[in-house]
């Protein structure tokens, strides 16, 4: 009897960290039901030869809940290989849904402010938690765990209360009835944004809740095996926080979000990991999820946040139609650079990595156009310039209306990246979906499989192959991540030589549809549930994503 589908001629990287082997992959209807040599024909076949053949790879942190519904496909994430995405993180999402129009309305400034002004609750075809996932049901080409959000929870049972006031206990049970009805119709587990989070979240509905009420609603989902996500990550290494005392209060394995290098502070890299480790070790299990990648900071002459507190610079940048003249003054700009190398004054922004992280991203004078992309440091080498006068002759040249980036906003240390995408406690997340002008990290998996794996050598591709199947799939107790007889097909077939994260090599202004819809080269074919969704650079129209824990996690959950 034939096949359904047969991935043939590939080698096999089945997610387990595992040596590689030749091997076919057949599957009838949505399971794998053999791997070996010559197997059967299928109705299907994909010929794999030259390529790799693993899991559908798993994005452990995503803000697709809205991008589900323009984007059902799973766009951008789907064609870098990903089959399922974490949801509803940081106690945002678009459901469920309060009564009153000042609630929906605190909420979608809230999610326009977290994720971005293409949140309109115009487009929202439901009011609970449970009608989201039944929404979604049979419309996306992803496998969707999404976890129940404190903000919108909060603000359907307090209505305006929920960003003034701390919850009474009637209130809070009726909480934690929500929670365990969004659990109970699928979701993975819940998730917030505490006080003292990034400040992004400040002053939305979550911050005003008490630990008791964190507590109490996190250690709901544990009841059911679900996990607790939070954001501010970096709190846990300061104990004034209140986050190491939370952690240890709660039940749940837990999902931080964001582990990340900030300015100033490389000792929190190694620091955390030696926190999560500990926390283990005394019963608690906490990830951190790391996005493999450099943060991007824009500037332009308005903003240059770089040079924001240096005395020289905070003397002559007010009023700008006065600063040409003052920076075509060699012994302003020597002192300038003095300044920022020492850390002079009271500098906005504390750790200087140097001129190779300034890059000119967009120029207005067309002659200008080719420095586009390139960074002061190789424009200072082509030009047989100091930096600091490549910098200035340029911005200058283009009447300083270049827009600029640094490299390295955050995650500044490569090395302490590295440290940290390799540690057993992190897990690799995009936040797609979320601060389009900034964050283009869809590819992260990509990332790892060619940039880390390939080209930093940071493990083998067995290993990195794992890191993003397998791995995850273990820590989120889903019933994916591996290829063997009897589980799920989900699964992505790549050239391990070719594949690349083309956004890398020339970051948009903005994630619009045509970005979102990019294919980056070397992916060949993405299998979901037995279906082939994406194929030699198209998205096919099937839609055969799963969206409940029933659906996407071990019996155990």
């Amino acid at each position: 009897m034939a096949f359904d589908l047969v991935i043939r001629n590939g080698v096999v990287v089945d997610g387990s960290a595992n040596p590689r082997f030749e091997a076919d992959v057949g599957v009838e209807g949505e399971r794998i039901t053999a791997i070996g040599k010559n197997l059967s024909p299928g109705k299907k076949e994909i010929d794999a030869k030259g390529k790799v053949v693993t899991p559908g790879f798993i994005d452990a942190h995503t803000h697709m809940d809205m991008f589900l519904v323009l984007y059902p496909h799973g766009n951008p994430v789907i064609n870098y290989g990903v089959t399922s995405v974490v949801i509803g993180d940081c106690g945002a999402s678009c459901a469920p849904v309060p009564s009153g129009e000042e609630p929906v309305k605190v909420l979608v400034t809230y999610l326009r402010r977290v994720l971005d002004n293409y949140i309109d609750s115009k487009d929202w075809k439901w009011k609970t938690f449970p009608d989201y996932l039944n929404y979604l049901k049979g419309k996306v080409g992803v496998n969707v765990l999404a976890l129940m959000p404190h903000s919108p929870v909060r603000l359907c049972v307090m209505g305006e209360d929920a960003y003034k006031r701390e919850a009474n206990a009637e209130e809070l049970d009726a909480m934690k009835k929500m929670v365990r009805e969004g659990i109970e119709a699928g979701a993975i587990g819940f998730s917030s944004s505490p006080r003292g989070g990034p400040a992004v979240h400040a002053g939305t509905p979550s911050t005003f809740a008490t630990q008791e009420e964190i507590v109490a609603l996190a250690n709901t989902a544990a009841v059911y095996g679900g996990c607790f996500q939070f954001n501010g990550f970096g709190n846990l290494l300061k104990p004034q926080s209140g986050f190491p005392e939370l952690v240890k209060r709660i039940n749940a394995y837990m999902i931080g979000n964001e582990f990340r290098l900030r300015p100033g502070e490389k000792d929190d890299g190694p620091r955390a990991i030696a926190f999560m480790e500990e926390a283990k070790k005394n019963g608690k299990d906490i990830y951190g999820v790391v996005i493999p990648y450099q943060h991007i900071g824009r500037f332009d002459i308005q903003s240059c946040f770089f040079l924001d507190g240096l005395p020289t610079w905070e003397s002559i940048k007010k009023p700008v139609d006065g600063l040409p003249s003052h920076l075509k003054d060699k012994t302003i700009r020597a002192t300038l650079d003095r300044e920022r190398n020492d850390g002079a004054g009271k500098p906005a922004f504390p750790e200087w990595l140097g001129w190779g992280q300034i890059f000119f991203d967009r120029m207005e004078r067309s002659d200008l156009k080719s420095l586009e992309g390139k960074s002061v440091a190789e424009i200072a080498r082509q030009s047989g310039k100091s930096a600091i006068d490549a910098f200035f002759d340029t911005w200058l040249e283009d009447n300083l209306r270049s827009r600029c980036y640094y490299l390295g906003l955050a995650n500044g240390h490569l090395d302490l990246l590295a440290d940290m995408i390799k540690s057993s406690q992190s897990l690799i997340g995009t936040d797609a979906g979320a601060h389009l002008d900034r964050f283009f990290w869809y590819g992260a998996p990509v990332k790892i499989l060619s940039y880390w794996c390939r080209e930093k050598k940071l493990f083998s591709l067995e290993k990195a192959v794992w890191k993003v199947t397998g791995f995850p799939a273990a820590r989120l107790h889903l019933n994916r991540g591996l290829l063997k007889t009897g589980w799920p097909a989900d699964v992505t077939v790549f050239d391990p030589d070719k594949v690349y994260d083309p956004v890398s090599a020339r970051i948009p202004a903005k994630l619009d549809e045509q970005e979102a819809k990019r294919h980056p080269p070397g992916i060949q074919a993405v299998v979901v549930n037995g279906r082939v969704v994406v194929e030699e650079g198209q998205c096919m129209d099937a839609f055969p994503g799963k969206v409940t824990r029933q659906e996407l996690c071990a019996p155990a959950l």
